[in-house]
């Protein structure tokens, strides 16, 4: 559906385009005439773009051209004038179900702005006094004092077991003398076509030393931390599966394609304790890097204030995932379409223990395998103690169509037409309370039709069974909720 989207935007465009310089071509009217003199310049839209469009449309931005100078805007006007009006661009991907988001009115153009533009394109898309714009200041209004950790060393990434995807984790050492909130959390990838996602957890008690040692092994280099930052305090067991987090150490913060989200709700923060140290995770997607040359030295700024200076409300993290048992589609067959192979390539890629995930996720969802095949995933897990849900988010990877979260049936979240290049985190405009007995549930839709694999080296891939798993080629499921006790 995306692709197909894709192409029927590069027609319009073409259609649209050609029929601007068919009009320009017969000379126009009387009216025509006096409505290009009348049209804003460049001079009325760029206050827009500045605010919405230019802190992805810029050089070294994740989108595909610069918005920054008259003179590339004019060269891409048409296309401009029809994704805004389509509300393609500026993206915001949930859908009119879910419910309202601190920031939104930021992410979206008004019918004003839009009509600003349209009249801007029609008008001939003139430039005026053409000044460039940079993006508006997106300066943190947290509390606290801003802090840069980065790790002590460039890292190369590269792959394990043949596949195309290397997870590794940087110890940071914020070096706080006393007990601290985070308030807000910048996460800076070296490479963004390189960095896949970027988390963020606190080592704290027995995980500080854990995290020292692993360290100490490469020399200061980080360790290699498929399915987990690999600290023995906090790995995920029957134990720990009704815990929030389900075992995984607390989130700080954590880094996606898309993210714009920095700033925690006001009010709130979270904790962490004198002396505890930061484990950066960062997945590397290599498929963009086929050569493996890049070396990366990815970096967070943290905003920190101290616990016995502030009353926030201190945060922590809700995981809600679902298994993912992804068949090969109707007619396709090989040895590439049964389960044991895609857990054997699980294990040669990822080890063990990331690959006994998918079990794992089974037995948290209380599902039988023959339950949990199919196109659509779903999980639901009962509230324990008293909530108030802050913030959320969804997770997948490219065959990912449609994400939802919801609390007894509440939609908290709904992104119907999923895009793995623009996620992010939304905070509630008003927290919803949860108690004890209430339902969470996680679904999500997938494509793992022949016309919907990832690409990799100009080529789709064929299609496979497909597993929860760590690659960019393969897929997630997930929930995430910023929530505080109550």
């Amino acid at each position: 559906m995306h692709r197909r989207l894709l192409l029927a935007l590069a027609l319009l465009t073409t259609a649209v385009a050609g029929v601007g310089i068919a009009t320009a071509a017969r000379g126009g009217s009387h009216h025509a005439v006096t409505t290009r003199a009348l049209a804003p310049t460049w001079d009325a839209v760029a206050p827009v773009f500045a605010e919405k469009c230019v802190s992805c449309h810029r050089t070294g931005g994740i989108a595909p051209f610069s918005l920054t100078n008259a003179k590339s805007a004019q060269a891409h006007a048409q296309a401009i004038a029809l994704v805004t009006k389509l509300r393609i661009m500026p993206p915001w991907m949930p859908g009119g179900d879910s419910p309202a988001y601190e920031g939104q009115s930021h992410r979206i153009l008004t019918a004003a702005e839009l009509s600003l533009i349209q009249r801007w394109v029609q008008g001939g898309a003139k430039p005026g006094h053409a000044r460039d714009i940079a993006p508006q200041s997106s300066a943190s209004s947290a509390p606290g004092t801003p802090m840069v950790l980065r790790p002590a060393h460039s890292y190369r990434p590269h792959s394990t077991g043949g596949g195309t995807d290397d997870y590794h984790c940087f110890l940071l050492d914020p070096k706080l003398a006393q007990n601290s909130f985070v308030t807000s959390a910048v996460v800076k990838p070296q490479h963004a076509a390189l960095v896949h996602h970027v988390i963020l957890f606190d080592a704290t008690g027995a995980n500080v030393a854990d995290a020292r040692a692993l360290d100490a092994k490469s020399g200061g280099n980080g360790w290699t931390c498929f399915g987990g930052p690999g600290l023995s305090e906090t790995r995920a067991s029957s134990d720990t599966v009704a815990s929030d987090a389900l075992g995984a150490p607390q989130w700080i913060s954590a880094w996606v394609p898309g993210h714009v989200t920095n700033d925690l709700p006001s009010g709130t923060g979270v904790l962490v304790h004198s002396g505890d140290l930061v484990v950066m995770q960062v997945h590397y997607n290599l498929l963009h890097d086929p050569t493996r040359k890049l070396t990366d030295r990815s970096s967070a700024i943290l905003r920190v204030t101290p616990q016995a200076t502030t009353n926030l409300t201190p945060l922590s993290t809700y995981l809600l995932p679902a298994p993912v048992e992804l068949p090969c589609p109707a007619g396709v067959s090989g040895p590439q379409c049964t389960r044991d192979a895609a857990y054997n390539a699980e294990v040669k890629q990822y080890g063990a223990d990331a690959a006994v995930l998918p079990i794992g996720l089974l037995y948290l969802c209380h599902e039988t395998l023959a339950q949990a095949q199919g196109t659509t995933s779903t999980c639901a897990r009962t509230v324990n103690r008293p909530l108030r849900i802050y913030g959320v988010a969804g997770h997948m990877h490219l065959r990912g169509v449609d994400i939802k979260i919801e609390l007894d049936g509440k939609t908290l979240l709904h992104i119907p037409h999923w895009s793995f290049h623009w996620q992010d985190a939304y905070y509630l405009d008003q927290p919803v309370d949860a108690s004890p007995g209430d339902t969470l549930r996680v679904t999500c839709a997938f494509d793992n039709s022949p016309s919907h694999q990832p690409i990799v080296d100009g080529k789709p891939l064929q299609p496979r069974y497909v597993l929860w798993g760590e690659g960019t080629t393969d897929e997630m499921c997930l929930g995430l909720l910023q929530v505080a006790s109550r």
